[in-house]
């Protein structure tokens, strides 16, 4: 693992590369949960469906059978609207919830994972072994919550009891932005796990030298010389 000046501070190549990953990954979740993207309708068939996401639905012309009042929807719908309450349960399926469910959780903790990183760059924290621990083990929550969510919409997105006509249809832009935040937290969580190793190999390396210093307080070894330096070092202002 390499080490890098920025100003002032020095930065690890491995913490650098998986922030990068995690501001990825924080992206591509925002995006996939706040976009009715997706399923989406292919262009030339009908268009009684446009497009749905996690929490809204796009209608043209629609007329659903389980409504009495055969009421045609035109516009985009957000679940838990007054118009959507005839037909909720047919939009929102169990699994469905679930999809939401994992979502939600995975968009959570992203947000808490790269708050806390902004926070480590200003800080020393970015040299805890801990504090990369935490990363790691959040970003592969993320990792797994995203995994289940697109898994579960990918094999019943295309269940005809949920959406009509499923073979006009297809998996959209917002999909595969969750494919692509899942694939970016696993990448995170495996730079994490790099530097976590570094770390505390490192932390080994400076107990040993300390305890070699003070065990030998007169030793002229320039080895444990420049591991005692290397180890009062690390912690200091000029990593902040």
């Amino acid at each position: 693992m390499s080490i890098f000046r920025f100003g002032a501070a020095e930065y690890s190549t491995n913490f650098f590369v998986a922030s990068i990953f995690m501001l990825l990954s924080g992206f591509s979740c925002l995006s996939a949960f706040a976009s009715p993207y997706w399923t989406k309708r292919y262009q030339d068939t009908p268009k009684d469906f446009q497009n749905i996401g996690l929490w809204e639905l796009c209608l043209y012309q629609y007329r659903h059978y389980k409504d009495d009042l055969q009421i045609p929807y035109t516009g985009c719908f957000w679940f838990w609207t007054n118009e959507m309450y005839r037909f909720r349960d047919w939009i929102i399926p169990t699994w469905f919830k679930w999809v939401q469910a994992f979502a939600t959780l995975a968009l959570i903790f992203t947000i808490t994972t790269v708050s806390s990183l902004v926070v480590a760059v200003f800080s020393s924290f970015r040299w805890q072994w801990r504090f990369q621990l935490v990363c790691c083990i959040m970003s592969l929550s993320i990792f797994v919550f995203e995994l289940i969510a697109v898994c579960v919409y990918g094999v019943y997105g295309q269940d005809r009891l949920w959406m009509p006509r499923p073979e006009f249809n297809f998996l959209s832009y917002s999909y595969w932005l969750e494919c692509v935040a899942l694939s970016s937290a696993l990448c995170a969580c495996l730079c994490f796990a790099g530097e976590i190793k570094f770390l505390r190999q490192h932390a080994k390396d400076c107990a040993d030298a300390i305890y070699y210093h003070k065990s030998y307080p007169y030793s002229s070894s320039n080895v444990s010389h420049l591991q005692l330096t290397e180890a009062y070092r690390r912690p200091s202002q000029s990593h902040l």
